[in-house]
């Protein structure tokens, strides 16, 4: 399941909350790799969404889910399930788009028009490829051309 990054922010935040034991601020924040008044947002939409009463201790500087709303040990799992469906999607299209293979590569920032990324891609994507592996694939070709040019203007 692919979750937006506020969606993620929220769920995850649900599931720190849905103990009902205090949380720090300071762990939240962390976790959520957020700032404040992200967090604040967050906060909102799930008080909004689920009905949830969170009280904030100053003293402790942590929040609480005092009531729990529609925000149910069901709805949390589901909201655990989603994460980690989400984790494992991200893990999987990251082995995809990263090749480490024997040959050692190095990084290299191309500024190519939009419409030629455009054609790189779809012929990435019609041919079950990377954009870097088509780049590469256009590259040799571009010098084995260049060589037979070469080649041909010295005889």
């Amino acid at each position: 399941m692919q979750l937006s990054s506020r969606q993620e922010r929220v769920f995850r935040l649900a599931t720190m909350l849905g103990t009902g034991k205090p949380v720090s601020a300071t762990h939240i924040l962390a976790v959520l790799e957020c700032s404040e008044p992200t967090l604040t947002r967050a906060l909102k939409e799930l008080r909004g969404s689920y009905l949830a009463e969170i009280k904030y201790s100053k003293a402790a500087h942590a929040y609480q889910i005092t009531q729990f709303g529609t925000l149910d040990k069901k709805v949390l799992r589901r909201m655990t399930e989603s994460l980690n469906a989400h984790a494992e999607l991200k893990k999987s299209e990251a082995a995809h788009w990263v090749d480490l293979d024997k040959d050692k590569k190095t990084a290299v920032s191309l500024s190519l028009r939009m419409s030629i990324l455009r054609k790189i891609d779809r012929y990435a994507f019609a041919n079950d490829k990377t954009r870097s592996e088509v780049v590469e694939l256009l590259a040799e070709k571009a010098f084995e051309i260049l060589q037979n040019q070469h080649v041909n203007t010295r005889k």
